[in-house]
């Protein structure tokens, strides 16, 4: 004997889940896309500024780097790039051409955090999701009267309504 019950259930209103392959491939074509998608908007919000804070660093200090380089350094280097002058120009082109390369290299890794942030995430959301609509369940089915228990040598399944 079979019997096969079933609630007719209704998802308007209920969260979907996210798919975080979803939420990496967003975030891959731009930072923090995917943690919002995965409804993490604080932490997408940082990684969407904090990696275009750090791209328009590293294209200011490219351009301080070509300035330095090209109008200060280079003109006395093709004299006599040994001086003493030449030298002290040379050290703060390359200063700035370190500094663009740190502001380069901190982007690429708030974006690779962002990949991995926008993952994890979605998968959070996804089991926080689940647990709550499994908590909803648990409540529709209490409100039933539907007791069940079960011991080792019985199931029992009854349904107690009150007047």
């Amino acid at each position: 004997l079979m019997i096969q019950i079933g609630f007719a259930q209704s998802n308007e209103g209920e969260p979907s889940l996210v798919s975080p392959i979803g939420a990496v491939a967003r975030s891959a074509v731009l930072p923090g896309w995917g943690q919002f998608y995965a409804h993490s908007y604080f932490q997408g919000s940082i990684s969407l500024m904090g990696t275009g804070a750090l791209l328009v660093g590293a294209l200011i200090t490219q351009k301080a780097f070509q300035d330095v380089y090209n109008n200060e350094y280079a003109p006395i280097a093709r004299n006599d790039p040994k001086s003493e002058e030449a030298l002290f120009h040379y050290n703060r082109a390359n200063q700035r051409y370190k500094l663009r390369q740190f502001f380069l290299f901190t982007a690429v890794g708030v974006w690779a955090y962002s990949l991995i942030d926008s993952y994890v995430g979605a998968n959070l959301y996804n089991a926080t999701t689940r647990a709550n609509r499994l908590i909803n369940d648990a409540k529709r089915i209490e409100k039933l009267g539907v007791q069940l228990e079960v011991t080792p040598t019985q199931f029992l399944l009854g349904v107690v309504k009150s007047f």
